[in-house]
């Protein structure tokens, strides 16, 4: 379940709750199709511009080629993507949201859950949406830069 930011208004947030559920149901696709080795997940990244940037390093993809490449990549490292919290806004047919993560992983053979936030930019197209842009990074409790 996505939670909602309690609390939290703006004028050009989402309003209609059909596109944001729309969008929400898009962005967990998307994350069960990065949980899934094998999956088709890759199809949402197929603008020519789509770029992504990870927290990782070298994790920085640009091109339809080159990004669903990494998203395949993805697939295969065995963590369960779960979408928490999802704030989003949208103007014309460009949405874009910051998108709170549980990502279910082991390390050292203990389950583990690591938190990710990513920024997503989005196109809505009649009722499909392409991913245009991730950003993506793991929150740290003490800021190193």
């Amino acid at each position: 379940m996505i939670d909602s930011l309690a609390g939290y208004q703006s004028p050009s947030m989402i309003t209609d709750p059909a596109t944001r559920e729309s969008l929400n149901a898009f962005i967990k696709k998307v994350l069960q199709g990065f949980s899934t080795p094998g999956s088709d997940v890759a199809k949402y990244f197929a603008d020519p511009d789509v770029a992504i940037a990870g927290s990782g390093l070298d994790e920085y993809f640009m091109g339809a080629e080159a990004v669903q490449n990494g998203v395949t990549w993805v697939t295969t490292l065995n963590i369960r993507w779960e979408p928490r919290l999802v704030v989003s806004w949208m103007r014309g047919d460009i949405a874009w949201a910051q998108i709170r993560i549980d990502g279910h992983t082991l390390e050292n053979e203990e389950p583990t859950i690591v938190q990710y936030v990513a920024t997503g930019v989005f196109q809505r197209n009649a009722d499909d949406w392409t991913w245009l842009y991730w950003g993506g990074g793991e929150p740290q409790k003490a800021a190193r830069l």
